[in-house]
């Protein structure tokens, strides 16, 4: 088990692509979403989800020409892995602050969902902003999707949108600020 372990350990890239597939159990995506949400060269991503499969902690199945990987749900190792990346590979709010510090205008800046260790959030980052249409917005989240390795979800408001959806009690709104959330920037 010990071997087994720090074989999984043995590489950055692994540790990305396995927190990948630890955090959303049910999917099955190809080399090139992994490669894409995470990051990572597709020649390094292909030898990683290899070795991945070949340690059966995941499995793979062909569809057309593409490969589609999964998580082996069933593997011991699967729910110690998790809960031990979970606690220690998010990104703090330091660094997700700095991934948006180009992107002028944002009044608010809030982390919900799994960024904030809340499985059922619907978004897992709320931007409100003078410039919703921003392209370095879209840039900034990227970049917070790599450092976390996890496909990211997010939300962005214009200032008047957030006031009148915040008075409303919007459904969007209430799931982020009742549930577990970190606000970065700005106040609520």
């Amino acid at each position: 088990m010990f071997k087994d372990i720090i074989q999984l350990c043995s590489s950055i890239p692994r540790l990305k692509l396995l927190k990948f597939f630890l955090f959303q159990p049910d999917v099955r995506i190809t080399t090139l979403v992994a490669t894409n949400t995470t990051g990572i060269p597709k020649a390094i991503a292909v030898r990683e989800l290899r070795a991945l499969k070949n340690y059966g902690i995941l499995t793979s199945r062909t569809q057309g020409k593409n490969i589609l990987w999964s998580l082996n749900t069933s593997h011991p190792l699967a729910v110690s892995f998790r809960l031990f990346l979970e606690s220690v590979t998010l990104p703090d709010d330091s660094s997700i602050a700095s991934a948006f510090r180009g992107v002028s205008g944002i009044t608010l800046l809030v982390v919900a969902g799994i960024l904030a260790g809340e499985e059922r959030g619907l978004i897992d980052i709320l931007i409100v902003t003078k410039k919703p249409n921003d392209p370095r917005i879209a840039t900034s989240v990227r970049a917070v999707e790599r450092m976390s390795a996890l496909p990211l979800r997010y939300a962005v408001l214009e200032r008047g949108e957030y006031a009148e959806r915040l008075e409303a009690r919007d459904r969007m709104l209430r799931d982020v600020l009742e549930f577990k959330h970190r606000t970065i920037i700005g106040r609520k």
